[in-house]
């Protein structure tokens, strides 16, 4: 779920489509008035739910609008494409999209009879941000497979990406569908950040700062690069790394739902393959994300291709520019051939992709046998054991995974590291918002998974809590504390600001 410009503006910018407002309003219009006369028994109401008019509604909405993105009913999913986008502009290039919301050409659920059907699955790297559609992976391992076996029948290699989604979204999506896909062969490609929070869509189609996953948790967002937007900093956050509870939950949940994945697809007669493109944790990403699979069900990719300007769209933009996606893709057809993923194929051996897989695959398996040691990163970045949010550094910010802003202000759900090592007791301290309508309001209190005590903040009042650390939460290096509010107030200027309390400091205190 590699972040984008889009992203990026997104958290700072309240985008306004008037356009798509008027659009809306012309459109309930025309779908009450512009109809011959109502049927005997028919209402307006009733007209709604026509398959037809619904499908010229939003033809309607899609072509008058200005954004990209359409809310999805799964709220793990959260966001896809608007559908049948023609020349829609993206950042720095424009796209299209089919009927299914999806950077794709139109294809055909359930699959035609005889049709071989790889999925490659995966964010912005799959939906391929800065590219054309036609320079992307699955377009040159089509070729390459189509050149195999011409009397094969007709091949797919379909995209199934979309930027910023995380790894349970994109196994929610193919699996919830897996019957009418019926993919031959899913490639899911795991990118480094993918245990971010997955953004949904606004209704003018632009990126939300939420993910409609956790309705409770409002605006807060956990994501690498929080601490940027948050406070200003430079540092991303720990949420990658594994350190802690919060990380930790998201790899295993990660883990089974990729293992849930696979499974669904073998038991369906396809197979499964994990690209482990985690750049710079490999062996982390290839230990938790795999754990469930069988050893020819991954393949390992090295960080150096990622860090390689040769393959980058730019030196700030490591997303893969054509040649980068012409080389992931000699490098996933030497996988399928010498691993038999795609049987019905007589695939042949190319030197040129059996050349690639020599020369980056050793290297890969290396990185995962003998991983790097955070020795030296934890000696230039501290990961402490308190915070103070009236005075906050760079690596004080590093340590907040989200949810709580500049100021120290909180909202609805908010999650940290800490270094514990021993300490035994939580200390918070901070102040109830000067918002008399929150009077009453719980803020659970949680390290780790475990439930340690509630807040109770009242009006523009101080607080001060200490709470004991659960036992096996005190033997661990790292934990989470974690604020869970059952109530917020809304913030100016937008009123879309939530928050349920201002944060001083937290500490975890030896007695």
């Amino acid at each position: 779920m590699e972040a984008t410009p889009q992203l990026r503006r997104a958290w700072r910018v309240a985008l306004v489509f008037a356009g798509v407002a008027l659009a809306a309003l012309l459109v309930v219009g025309w779908l009450c008035f512009a109809r011959p006369a109502v049927a005997a028994g028919e209402t307006e109401n009733t007209a709604l739910f026509d398959p037809e008019l619904r499908r010229a509604a939003l033809a309607e909405l899609v072509a008058r609008g200005a954004g990209v993105w359409d809310a999805h009913p799964d709220a793990t999913v959260a966001r896809l494409l608007q559908p049948n986008l023609k020349g829609r502009q993206l950042e720095a290039i424009t796209i299209d999209s089919n009927e299914w919301g999806l950077r794709e050409r139109p294809f055909a659920l359930p699959k035609p009879a005889g049709t071989t059907r790889v999925v490659l699955l995966g964010d912005s790297f799959v939906m391929g941000y800065g590219v054309k559609a036609e320079d992307r992976v699955g377009v040159h391992l089509e070729q390459l497979l189509r050149e195999d076996a011409p009397q094969a029948g007709p091949i797919e290699c379909l995209h199934f990406g979309v930027n910023t989604w995380n790894v349970v979204s994109e196994c929610a999506f193919l699996r919830r569908q897996l019957a009418l896909a019926q993919p031959d062969l899913v490639i899911q490609i795991a990118i480094r950040n993918d245990l971010d929070d997955n953004p949904g869509a606004r209704g003018m189609g632009a990126l939300a700062s939420w993910w409609p996953r956790f309705p409770e948790r409002a605006d807060s967002f956990l994501f690498v690069e929080s601490p940027r937007f948050a406070f200003g900093t430079k540092e991303n956050n720990w949420l990658l790394f594994g350190l802690d509870w919060e990380s930790q939950s998201r790899f295993e949940e990660a883990g089974r739902e990729i293992g849930r994945l696979a499974r669904a697809v073998t038991a369906a007669g396809g197979r499964y393959l994990l690209f482990n493109s985690y750049s710079g944790l490999l062996a982390t990403a290839q230990r938790q994300l795999a754990k469930e699979l069988d050893p020819s069900q991954s393949v390992p990719f090295p960080s150096s291709f990622n860090k390689d300007d040769r393959f980058r769209n730019s030196k700030s933009d490591a997303h893969w520019n054509r040649a980068g996606h012409q080389k992931v893709a000699l490098f996933l057809h030497d996988v399928i051939r010498t691993r038999g993923l795609l049987p019905k194929l007589p695939l042949k051996e190319r030197p040129e992709a059996a050349a690639v897989v020599a020369e980056l695959l050793p290297e890969a398996q290396r990185e995962v046998e003998r991983p790097p040691t955070l020795k030296g990163l934890l000696e230039r970045r501290t990961i402490s054991s308190s915070l103070d949010f009236r005075r906050i550094d760079a690596d004080g910010a590093a340590q907040v995974h989200g949810g709580v802003v500049r100021g120290g202000l909180v909202s609805a759900y908010a999650s940290m590291i800490l270094r514990c090592e021993g300490r035994k007791k939580l200390s918070l301290a901070g102040r109830g918002l000067p918002r008399p309508e929150l009077d009453g309001v719980t803020i659970a209190v949680f390290v780790d998974a475990k439930q340690v005590g509630t807040l109770a903040p009242k009006s523009g009042a101080p607080f001060a809590a200490t709470f004991d650390l659960p036992a096996d939460s005190a033997a661990k290096e790292f934990v989470s504390v974690r604020l869970q509010a059952d109530d917020f107030a809304y913030a100016l200027p937008d009123l879309r600001a939530c928050q349920s309390c201002v944060l001083d400091t937290v500490e975890l205190l030896a007695e």
